[in-house]
């Protein structure tokens, strides 16, 4: 086994079992709710964070990890001989510091640190986490891992179906007067990552339309892009996820579905009942 110490943060969804099976280092993202910061796992559990963004959650915000965090995770990892490189896989860069805040503080480490902006979250960027723990049972050279995982980059989705423009609003990540028009038209948006960014990849009016057109963009990627693990995701209603669940499976049977919590930070600012798709293409 090589000697490969893995770090990461909460938007990667690696959840604490994991984390500790696998030998993990997470750092915490925050949740402020009301004034008050939730450390993403350690204050309050995902479970909890929806539960009081569906009650009190309007206008609430999130921070990243900070520089103290970060170096006494890299001081402890340098500490330790059992450790003879380390790999770190970070939020994208367009959305947050985290992976620039861990670029800075391993520049002064002496074992070698490759750090990687995943250009996306949830669970594209778990699935890269959990490239770097199998490669520890490789014959594969560092450089070759670390390549590996940054093409992970250019093959990951994740597509957003918010259930309200609210949150996204008060985040910022819509205008007020984009909210009030697709409010009133009844428009349902699918935003998805583009280069790091989130970005409105579809505009339709009526929820029946956008199931449709989502349904087969999945589709057209199983078949042209052999998806073959497919993770719907939810922010703070797994009943949704379940009447997706039965669409996609009448559709495409031959997926493996993985269901799961959408990462807090991400469900705080696309709001509470956000359900989305996340995968990596096979070619």
């Amino acid at each position: 086994m090589k000697k490969i110490a893995v770090v990461t943060d909460s938007a990667s969804g690696v959840d604490k079992d994991y984390m500790e099976t696998h030998d993990v280092r997470v750092l915490p993202m925050s949740v402020i709710i009301d004034g008050v910061a939730y450390r993403d796992g350690i204050d309050a559990t995902t479970e909890e964070i929806y539960s009081m963004l569906k009650e009190s959650g309007e206008g609430a915000k999130t921070s990243q990890p900070t520089i103290g965090e970060f170096m006494e995770v890299y001081e402890a990892l340098e500490a330790d001989d059992n450790y003879e490189a380390i790999i770190a896989i970070h939020a994208s860069s367009e959305l947050t510091g985290t992976y620039q805040s861990s670029l800075s503080v391993s520049e002064d480490m002496t074992k070698p640190v490759y750090v990687i902006d995943s250009r996306i979250g949830s669970y594209p960027m778990k699935q890269m986490v959990e490239h770097a723990v199998e490669a520890r049972n490789s014959d594969r050279s560092m450089e070759e891992v670390v390549q590996d995982i940054r093409a992970m980059r250019e093959r990951a989705q994740l597509y957003l179906l918010p259930q309200s423009f609210n949150q996204m609003r008060k985040s910022g990540r819509i205008s007020a007067s984009q909210s009030m028009l697709a409010s009133v038209l009844n428009i349902h948006l699918k935003l998805k990552f583009d280069d790091g960014k989130v970005v409105i990849g579809e505009k339709l009016r009526t929820k029946k339309k956008m199931v449709n057109a989502v349904l087969n963009r999945l589709e057209t990627h199983v078949k042209e892009d052999a998806v073959k693990t497919l993770a719907i995701v939810h922010a703070g209603n797994a009943d949704l996820t379940e009447e997706w669940k039965t669409r996609i499976e009448e559709r495409m049977p031959q997926l493996d579905l993985v269901m799961e919590p959408l990462v807090t930070v991400a469900g705080v600012h696309t709001g509470h009942g956000t359900v989305g798709f996340g995968f990596t293409k096979n070619q």
